[in-house]
């Protein structure tokens, strides 16, 4: 009788992905100095798990999705000479908030004061971030825009639920996109000389645009990436797309709306970007930020009725600020647990 191993030997060897292998990049990061995400809501996700190594990395212009809109309002926020001002003009109200045709809800308020308050702490902690790291990541969702319909040349970031009648749809072209942010990284790298740009194109379907309108739409952006890439040597690229639509490549690795890329699949992402840009010292300081972070969320399995217990867990609380004062000493920007 003749036999199979041959077969079987043949089938474990198979490769059922093509997985993506990260090349370490020239540009390091250096953990625990405040990093800036701008853009659409991926950046949110990966600046928030870095926040669960105690990295103070945020979105600070709120989820923004087109190009424009993410230039326009980075140029109110930060280079502007009367910020309070250009995002005055901005405002309209329903229902009693004041919203922001060029921000998201997170800059809405009752009144006008508490909009420009938002603004204001924004913009120092922005500024501080790119004084400090030197680094800017820049994420596009899509290459669709609205405009307001009385206003054609007026471009809208966020339409706060507004009537549909009220806005004109159209979508950028690469060159338009490569304009606006040629000149953006240019005046950026005055103000903060040496500072580096690191775009991504998001991994989220926009299925409101139809399955071949997304598919445009993100292939305009990533010409767009790559002509910036090409033309200004302080911009690069990581490719969070590819590694989602042909690395994982999968439904499995989308949330519940089949839209938004899992858990599962930012941590990898997050794995490869550390690979990509974070040397071995910086990997321990995550890794022990990490463990701080943990051990701060632990919670007693069983109420604490005896004198005993409490007692055990105050000198657990105690030996956990003993280690995050010890961490904090060597990395004076990382956040405090209870800050996230």
């Amino acid at each position: 009788m003749v036999s199979d191993d041959s077969h079987r030997i043949f089938l474990f060897n198979m490769q059922f992905r093509t997985p993506y292998c990260p090349e370490r990049s020239s540009l390091t990061l250096v953990p625990y100095l405040p990093l800036a995400m701008l853009g659409s809501c991926f950046a949110d996700n990966i600046a928030a798990r870095m926040r669960q190594c105690l990295w103070d990395a945020r979105n600070p212009l709120g989820t923004l999705y087109n190009p424009l809109s993410i230039a326009r309002a980075l140029d109110i926020a930060l280079l502007s000479e009367t910020p309070e001002d250009d995002f005055t003009a901005t405002l309209m109200q329903t229902g009693g908030i004041w919203h922001s045709w060029l921000f998201d809800t997170s800059f809405s308020a009752r009144d006008t004061v508490s909009g420009k308050r938002v603004l204001s702490e924004r913009r120092h902690w922005l500024d501080e971030a790119l004084s400090l790291s030197r680094v800017l990541f820049v994420t596009f969702g899509t290459a669709w825009c609205y405009y307001l319909a009385d206003s054609p040349d007026y471009l809208v970031a966020n339409c706060h639920k507004q009537p549909a009648a009220m806005f004109e749809r159209r979508r950028l072209e690469p060159d338009e996109i490569i304009e606006v942010w040629c000149d953006m990284t240019r005046r950026l790298r005055q103000r903060y000389p040496g500072l580096q740009i690191i775009f991504t194109v998001s991994p989220v379907r926009h299925l409101k645009d139809g399955f071949a309108g997304n598919s445009l739409s993100k292939s305009i952006l990533r010409l767009a990436v790559a002509r910036l890439c090409e033309e200004v040597e302080e911009c690069s690229y990581f490719p969070a797309f590819e590694i989602v639509n042909d690395d994982l490549r999968d439904y499995r690795f989308y949330d519940t709306d089949m839209v938004h890329p899992s858990a599962q699949a930012v941590e990898y992402i997050w794995e490869i970007l550390c690979a990509t840009y974070i040397d071995s010292t910086g990997i321990s300081a995550l890794t022990e930020g990490s463990k701080i972070m943990a051990a701060c969320k632990h919670r007693p399995l069983m109420p604490l009725h005896t004198e005993e217990d409490r007692r055990a867990e105050q000198q657990r609380q105690a030996k956990i600020a003993e280690r995050y004062e010890r961490f904090r000493q060597c990395y004076p920007y990382a956040l405090a647990p209870d800050k996230i």
